[in-house]
């Protein structure tokens, strides 16, 4: 029996369903980190609305190349690599410390 391919529509309705909870994620990890870098609001935004443009289409351009059937746990762990691989590279293409090294005092070697 053969199956029909998914129309782009249904799959994208589909990655945004079940990847919101990881994209509300990725939004709630930049906004401490940008709220933390003390970065304009207005920098913000448009580093948060560019991560999603570029995690979303990455999702989906995953789920067209694999050869598995499209269940949707497998849709809610595909969408975690794109949002952990893009949240970090834009917020270090905007110049923001994602994390501090800290050195030690100079009496505790």
């Amino acid at each position: 029996m053969q199956q029909e391919p998914t129309p782009i529509i249904e799959l994208l309705a589909l990655i945004l369903f079940l990847g919101g909870v990881t994209y509300f994620l990725g939004i709630l990890f930049q906004g401490y980190i940008l709220f933390r870098n003390k970065k304009p609001a207005w920098i913000s935004g448009i580093v948060i609305v560019l991560t999603r443009l570029l995690t979303v289409p990455s999702t989906l351009f995953i789920l067209t190349i694999q050869h598995y059937p499209i269940t949707p746990a497998f849709v809610s762990i595909i969408a975690i690599l794109p949002e952990a691989v893009f949240s970090i590279l834009i917020l270090r293409a905007f110049g923001n410390k994602i994390s501090q090294i800290r050195k030690p005092l100079p009496g505790n070697v």
